[in-house]
């Protein structure tokens, strides 16, 4: 019976693993959330009122956004494209 080469059965590297996790979080997708619900938690998700909000997303028609997306969009109208300075 033929032997396996110690080459093919090695553990993976330092590189390859180090690889491999960023590649299992670049594939992480951020849950999207309604309109709503993020508004219901406002204050706490964004530190902003719900009518900041409300202005903040005028305009804006998707139903669902990730908190990330929803905070890009109020940053952007609190302080404009530079954002927070």
């Amino acid at each position: 019976m033929a032997r396996k080469s110690t080459t093919e059965s090695a553990p993976n590297t330092a590189a390859d693993i180090v690889s491999n996790q960023n590649t299992e979080k670049a594939e992480v997708k951020e849950q999207k959330y309604t309109k709503s619900k993020l508004r219901e938690k406002s204050i706490i998700l964004f530190d902003v009122s719900q009518s900041t909000f409300d202005g903040a997303m005028y305009g804006h028609d998707e139903k669902e956004y990730t908190i990330t997306e929803a905070r890009r969009i109020i940053d952007e109208w609190l302080y404009g494209k530079g954002g927070k300075k």
